[in-house]
């Protein structure tokens, strides 16, 4: 072979060679792969086994502690004392506490009425002692006391008003 068609030889397989680099080097890269169904609902068991086990034991060090069973968890939330009166009940959106929720003193009487809007304390709070008298009640605004709060003695006369903004004591007002 002549050195003219030697040389074109090495440019053409250098062409191909380099073009397949090319194509290869541009491809996106996929290196996971596709998940079966079966593949899937495994994988979600045993995130929500995770779940649990965390759940279960952050609630060891504080019982009071409430947390939906998921993350992504939709639903009405109910938890008992081991006597079977009911602890805490309410709803959950997307892992996250959502309108009314009511817990309660092992004796079955209200300790707390409180509001939330997707995770967030908003609205009307409540509060009650274990014999069911007034402790105090405010209204949340994003999270944050955001109203004028009374606070109550232990039979229940009014002990305290304070006005917040922004969870911030604003001044504290003469009792009416």
């Amino acid at each position: 072979m002549p050195l003219n068609e030697k040389n074109k030889m090495k440019k053409l397989i250098s062409l191909v060679l380099l073009t397949g680099l090319l194509f290869t080097s541009c491809k996106p890269e996929n290196n996971e792969k596709e998940l079966s169904e079966k593949e899937k609902q495994i994988a979600d068991s045993v995130s929500k086994v995770r779940q649990k086990v965390k759940v279960d034991s952050l609630k060891k060090t504080n019982p009071l502690l409430i947390m939906p069973p998921d993350s992504n968890f939709t639903g009405d939330y109910i938890d008992k004392y081991p006597t079977g009166i009911t602890k805490f009940k309410g709803f959950y959106r997307f892992g996250k506490r959502h309108g009314q929720w009511i817990s309660f003193y092992q004796n079955g009487l209200p300790w707390s009425e409180m509001n939330f809007d997707k995770g967030l304390r908003s609205g009307q709070n409540i509060t009650y002692t274990e014999t069911g008298k007034l402790r105090y009640k405010g209204i949340y605004k994003n999270d944050k006391r955001d109203s004028i709060w009374l606070y109550y003695d232990t039979i229940g006369n009014l002990a305290e008003r304070i006005q917040y903004k922004n969870d911030i004591v604003e001044k504290k007002l003469p009792l009416k």
